[in-house]
């Protein structure tokens, strides 16, 4: 028998909302929970640079994340040419063992969410956002799901992981 596929959380937002600061301060946390945590970056358009110093990627290793992939429409970073772009459920599959995934993107897919709205980027929600479980922003917002400052990461993953049923080695 296979173990479980563990639980996926997405971050999704505007460019230049905080995305990749808040992935990166959530994989720091639960790292120092004692959980081993992965992460994706999706990359809709092909542009992603992969792990260099300072970029999304390496950002994401230097947390603490034990397994880094990033995805394009036709690129699998661990470089393996895809012949059409992947479903979230197949990447997930790279991850088994691990305790938690968090995905930088996706925001079309069936997996619970987190938002990140900036003020300069637009205040606005994603309408047409499905499973928004919590909202990060840098101004109060009234939504129908809990809002986390940007300085509030910290209670933030204590909520995922109550609301994934993760319990914390500390």
């Amino acid at each position: 028998m296979s173990p479980a596929l563990p639980p996926l959380v997405c971050i999704v937002g505007r460019s230049g909302s905080g995305k990749t600061t808040v992935l990166e301060g959530l994989v720091r946390i639960f790292h120092g929970w004692g959980f081993r945590v992965g992460t994706i970056k999706h990359d809709p358009h092909g542009e992603m640079r992969w792990d260099q110093p300072g970029k999304d990627t390496w950002r994401h290793r230097e947390a603490g994340a034990e397994l880094v992939l990033g995805i394009t429409p036709h690129w699998l970073w661990l470089s393996r040419r895809l012949n059409r772009p992947l479903t979230l459920s197949e990447i997930l599959e790279e991850f088994h063992g691990l305790d938690l995934v968090l995905a930088e993107g996706f925001k079309a897919e069936a997996a619970p969410k987190i938002e990140v709205i900036r003020q300069e980027t637009g205040l606005e929600p994603q309408k047409e956002l499905r499973e928004r479980w919590a909202v990060v922003s840098d101004l109060p917002l009234d939504l129908d799901v809990p809002c986390f400052r940007f300085e509030e990461l910290e209670a933030l993953a204590a909520f995922l992981a109550q609301r994934l049923g993760l319990r914390p080695a500390y």
